[in-house]
Order: structure tokens, then C-alpha cells, then sequence
């Protein structure tokens, strides 16, 4: 069950792309899944070309994706397949790309905003001001209301950062409130009140803080010391801006969509912080514009995973800084010294090399990644179990030394792509090396 403190998995998910250096290159282009909340079709995507040396962004026609009956919230489920909040007691699992859909109860409740839950299992929905449920993903089925106690009763949107769950509570044209809550008891804990900046909510890939918006306000807030760090004003711009729902790309660029149609577009690369920006715009994306699908993090566009000899020889890569291995974490440059080091016959080495591969899998939201959480951590367990740091010199001989090398055998078949047949794996081809 989870409660405000995440599990080391679930920290490893949450922490993705944390620290990704910014791409060098002065021009990149964006895909983004945005839902629409009237009209035909209510599922659109649209690609963003910005050019930081011109100052120029440039949105495609947006294009059609799919049509539910009712359209807010909108997330990649593990598998690939949209989930999208129904408008109603309604929630609906988009099949991607075939574009059908079907759809479950979200417990009696509303369901507007959807959220992810670390392990990955289900996700949260609320009303747009209402009550919370959680809806199963494996088998997707019917809902189960949630009901929360302590400041806030009813709330908007729900983002996983810094180890604990945090809520924004706001109707869609309001000011709103900001805190923490403990998913295990319902208890809402705030703190903030009242505020110009509290409707949607991201946890951004770059700098590890959460993004919260509203109206034409942005508020940066870091959840180690649960303070706002930096608040961006958009009424310069001049236009109506009416912020929802956005994302982070781990990049050091920030995308919201604003109700009155506008697609607001963040660049704070160079300082970390969005009210000290490199760049902003918001040029008109599509009427009835409502929310954007995460890009990174927990409900982003799922990828293949790699092997562990990938990411050995591609460190640029990985989404993580730092990686927690049984009970101890290691930096990068630990981590990929460990995956470079001979086996020697020490089954800890064997384990350790395919579960730093598992978990950067995870944290790159690979397809399917629930099914191999309980796995990682029996590994993490296991290894806990030791005093000190890895190696550990285990004999692969020995009892323990032949569960981690069991362990190890399951982690690099997910690792080599068995649990994920939209990539067509299974075949040991994924990656390169083993």
C-alpha cells in the first residue's frame, strides 16, 4: 500500500531524468498527447519545433488520435494505451494506436485528472474539485471512491516527488490549495492556501521539484524542503491564459495547456528555475484545449527497455544520477563501475549488474515495468541483507550466491525485452550486449 514514503522502486521511477543534462542542440521538436474537453475528437496530438536560437516555437496542426465520450485527464498506461479521466463516473482505456476504447466506473466518483501510482498497478482520479478513487490497471476494471480526511476533502490533482504524494485542490477557474497526502489513510496535510498557482500539477524530470499551475501562474516547489523556489507570471504575454494540466521533458523544458486554447512553453535550461526563464511563448494550439499527457516520469510515453550492456556503454543516457542498490546508493559513476566489473565469481556482481539495468528500465518508463517491481525488490532485499557496499563476494556456489543468481537470470530476461511484446523482444536482441 502506498503511503507518503515511496518505495525505493517507486523513488527510482519518480526520480527519472532528474538530472539530464539539457540537449545541446538549438533546435528539438516535441510530440504531445493533449485531450480537449468538448467537441470532435477529443484526443489530439500535436509536434512543437522550438529554436532557442531564434527565440521561434512553431506548432504543427494538431492531429486526430481518438474520440471517448468525455475528455480531461490524460496518461500513458504501461503498456502503451491512453488512459483518459471521463468527464464523469467514467474512465476510459484508449487502445494506442488502434484508437478504440473501453471503459470502467470510477468508483461513483468523478473522474477528471488521472494519476499514476508508483507501483504502477493503478491509478488515482479525481473530480475537478471532488472526491478521489483508484482504478485497477491489470485486469483494468471498475473503480473504488477513497475517502479523504484531515484540510482538504476533496481535491484536483495528485504528483509523487520527493518520496511523498502531493494534492493540489482547485475548481478549474479558481484559486486553489497545495499539500501532502498520505494515499494509505486518506489524510490531507496543507499548506498552502488559497493560491494563484494551485490547480495541475508535474513532477519535472529536470530539476526534481514539482511544477504547479493555474490561471497565468507557475510555482516551483521543492519537496525536500517543501518550500516554492522560484513563481513564474505569464500576463506579460498578453494573452488569457487559463493553465490545466502539463508536463515536464526532463529537459529543461516546461509545456502546460491552457483551457482557452493556448499551449504555454517554458525553456528554464541554464538556471533550474522557471521564474528565471530562457524563453517562454504560448502560441495557439486548439479550442477546447484542456489537459497534456505526461512526457516523462510516471505516465509518460512508455520505450523499449535495454540491456545492461547498453546502458554499461551509454551512461549520457541513463535517466538517473544516483541508483539505491539493496540498501546502499551509488552515484553513476559507481553504478557504471560496477556494471563494467568482472564477475570473478561473485554472485552479487552477477545480481547487481542486471538490476542497475532493470531499474534505469524502469525509470525510462519501459513497457510493461509493473510486472518486474517484485523482482526488483526481492533483489534489493536480498542484498540488504549484507553489511557494506557491493562487491560483496558471494559465492555463486553458495545458497545465497544461487538465488542472486536466479534473481539475476529473471531481471535480464525483462531487461532483454520477454515482458514486452510491443517491441517485438524476447529475442536477446534488445540493446547491445549482454
Amino acid at each position: 500500500m502506498i503511503a507518503n514514503r515511496l518505495s525505493p522502486i517507486a523513488a527510482v521511477l519518480c526520480a527519472a531524468a532528474a538530472t539530464v543534462p539539457a540537449l545541446s542542440a538549438q533546435t528539438f521538436t516535441k510530440t504531445l498527447t493533449f485531450s480537449r474537453f468538448a467537441d470532435f475528437p477529443n484526443i489530439k496530438e500535436v509536434t512543437l519545433t522550438y529554436d532557442a536560437s531564434l527565440g521561434t516555437t512553431t506548432l504543427t496542426t494538431p492531429a486526430w488520435i481518438a474520440h471517448t465520450p468525455g475528455a480531461d485527464g490524460i496518461l500513458f498506461a504501461p503498456d502503451g494505451d491512453l488512459i483518459v479521466g471521463g468527464q464523469g463516473n467514467a474512465v476510459y482505456k484508449v487502445d494506442y494506436p488502434n484508437f478504440t476504447y473501453t471503459g470502467v466506473t470510477a468508483g461513483g466518483v468523478n473522474s477528471f485528472h488521472v494519476m499514476l501510482d508508483p507501483r504502477g498497478d493503478k491509478i488515482w482520479t479525481a473530480g475537478n474539485l471532488g472526491e478521489l478513487a483508484s482504478v485497477p490497471l491489470n485486469p483494468f476494471a471498475n473503480g473504488t471512491a477513497r475517502p479523504l480526511s484531515g484540510d482538504d476533502q476533496e481535491i484536483t490533482h495528485i504528483v509523487f516527488a520527493g518520496g511523498q504524494a502531493w494534492y493540489t485542490a482547485s475548481l478549474p477557474t479558481g484559486n486553489g490549495n497545495f499539500g501532502r497526502i498520505d494515499l494509505a489513510t486518506g489524510v490531507t496535510t496543507r499548506l498552502f492556501t488559497d493560491v494563484s498557482w494551485a490547480h495541475g500539477a508535474c513532477y519535472d524530470c529536470y530539476t526534481g521539484d514539482v511544477m504547479v499551475f493555474a490561471n497565468d501562474r507557475i510555482a516551483q516547489f521543492d519537496p525536500q524542503t517543501q518550500t516554492i523556489v522560484s513563481q513564474l507570471d505569464l500576463s506579460p504575454l498578453g494573452q488569457w491564459i487559463n493553465m490545466d494540466q502539463g508536463t515536464s521533458d526532463g529537459e529543461g523544458h516546461l509545456f502546460v495547456a491552457s483551457n482557452t486554447g493556448y499551449l504555454v512553453f517554458v525553456d528554464f535550461t541554464i538556471n533550474g528555475l522557471v521564474g528565471m526563464p530562457d524563453f517562454v511563448d504560448a502560441p495557439f494550439c486548439d479550442t477546447f484545449m484542456d489537459d497534456l499527457a505526461p512526457d516523462c516520469g510516471l505516465g509518460g510515453r512508455p520505450t523499449c527497455p535495454r540491456s545492461q550492456g547498453y546502458w554499461k556503454t551509454h551512461g549520457v543516457r541513463w535517466p538517473v544520477a544516483t541508483l539505491q542498490i539493496g540498501c546502499q546508493t551509488y552515484t553513476k559513476a559507481e553504478a557504471l563501475a560496477l556494471m563494467a566489473a568482472a564477475v570473478g565469481g561473485d554472485a552479487s556482481i552477477t545480481l547487481s549488474k542486471q538490476l542497475i539495468a532493470a531499474k534505469l528500465n524502469v525509470a525510462a518508463n519501459a513497457y510493461e515495468w509493473p510486472g518486474i517491481v517484485a523482482v526488483i525488490e526481492q533483489a534489493d532485499t536480498l542484498l540488504c541483507g549484507y553489511a557494506g557496499r557491493l562487491p560483496l563476494g558471494v559465492p555463486t556456489s553458495s545458497a545465497a550466491g544461487r538465488q542472486m543468481t536466479r534473481l539475476a537470470q529473471r531481471l535480464e530476461s525483462f531487461n532483454l525485452g520477454a515482458m514486452s511484446p510491443q517491441c517485438g523482444c524476447g529475442t536477446g536482441t534488445v540493446g547491445s550486449g549482454r
